[in-house]
């Protein structure tokens, strides 16, 4: 079998979708969308896929924004490889986070792979899993948990960046929301006969940060106050904490995240007020598979794309770490903007993942994923290496 040739032509099904890539990356960046509810963003994706003869299934897992691609006939087959598309954004900063790129690059990825895989009878079968959400809410978990990454056997995604990064560590992190029910009363006349869900709010970050001295250094807690009150001559009845812990791995995580809702309630018993709390999805550490890194560094290589940095532990959080809990997960990032302040959530980010160097990053990481997923398919022995790797690591990450 002539892998060398298999990848060229996988590539050149890349170079033929090019021009339809970059202009919908570009629509899905000017017309940002955030939370659940992406519609746009999502279709304009499936859409791309289905006019290049993929079955699309949309609202998948009960999610109205999510989707799954394959080509019909490949259904189930294994091996199944996973490319995984994000395209939501970030509230007043749009695409800051290049999920615009994400989203788009998986879906070339897909269209390209799978006819290859036609072409030279390859087996198994691709999959372009559409994951609403990422940016706090965590649509791939949804679709964990409802067994759409049943069909795969190892997944992928591209991010960008300012630097190449291949297989890195990323976190575990734990959303909450407080809400605090006071009473209501005048602050001069009768004071006394309100319940401030303010001082609540305050009072649980005052406990958070007490708590700061008393866990260990990769924790971070963060949050603000979304609702406070609307007028200082009355008191508030209600007031709303918003907040994120992280720490290395899930295991740390869970003690911490109580500790953080033990603050809210005792900010709760200090004044009287009534807590609601609302535990958001736990995005999951992600586990790097070594064996699978050195592939995507190899295919990095070949493809003269440069050196990465090393593999040092990173402090932000994904969904796609939970991916990484059920399939081995190779994340790994390309440069769309050389300056070293030009990071993700800033808007110095959400202007370049509308670039140039954006869209050209994005073509390389297409052409990666193809390649390195094509070592995955004609190289059994080699998924099996990964696969039991993947498995003695998840291993000892829930023991």
């Amino acid at each position: 079998m002539d892998v060398k040739r298999i990848k060229q032509r996988a590539m050149e099904e890349v170079d033929r979708l090019r021009e339809e890539m970059n202009e919908i990356a570009h629509q899905i960046h000017q017309d940002p969308e955030v939370g659940w509810e992406t519609p746009r963003a999502a279709g304009r994706l499936s859409d791309f896929m289905e006019r290049h003869g993929l079955k699309v299934e949309r609202a998948v897992a009960g999610l109205s924004s999510s989707f799954r691609a394959y080509a019909a006939h490949r259904f189930e087959a294994r091996p199944g490889i996973a490319f995984l598309a994000e395209y939501d954004a970030l509230p007043g900063l749009g695409h800051g986070c290049g999920h615009n790129l994400i989203g788009t690059t998986s879906a070339g990825a897909g269209i390209a792979l799978s006819r290859v895989m036609d072409e030279f009878d390859l087996p198994g079968a691709a999959y372009v899993m559409g994951t609403p959400f990422e940016e706090g809410g965590g649509g791939k978990i949804v679709m964990i948990n409802e067994g759409l990454f049943e069909v795969a056997d190892a997944g992928m995604m591209f991010h960008p960046a300012n630097e190449i990064r291949i297989g890195g560590r990323n976190i575990a992190a734990q959303g909450m929301t407080f809400r605090f029910h006071g009473v209501e009363a005048h602050s001069g006349t009768s004071p006394h006969e309100g319940v401030n869900a303010a001082d609540a709010a305050m009072l649980t970050f005052a406990a958070v940060n007490a708590l700061r001295q008393h866990v260990t250094s990769d924790v971070r807690i963060h949050g603000i106050i979304t609702s406070g009150g609307d007028a200082p001559n009355t008191v508030p009845k209600y007031a709303e904490v918003k907040m994120i812990a992280r720490a290395l791995t899930r295991k740390t995580l869970e003690g911490v995240a109580e500790k953080v809702r033990n603050c809210a309630r005792a900010g709760a018993l200090a004044t009287g007020a009534e807590l609601e709390i609302e535990n958001e999805l736990m995005f999951y550490e992600m586990i790097p598979v070594p064996k699978y890194r050195e592939v995507g560094l190899q295919n990095l290589a070949e493809l003269g794309y440069g050196e990465a940095v090393p593999d040092v532990q990173a402090y932000h959080s994904a969904d796609s770490g939970n991916v990484s809990y059920v399939i081995p997960h190779l994340g790994f990032t390309l440069p769309i903007d050389p300056n070293p302040k030009c990071v993700p959530h800033t808007p110095l980010f959400a202007k370049a993942t509308d670039s140039d160097m954006a869209r050209e990053a994005m073509n390389k990481a297409a052409k990666f994923m193809v390649c390195t997923a094509i070592d995955l398919l004609t190289q059994p022995d080699l998924l099996a290496e990964i696969k039991a790797e993947h498995e003695r690591l998840v291993a000892q990450a829930l023991a």
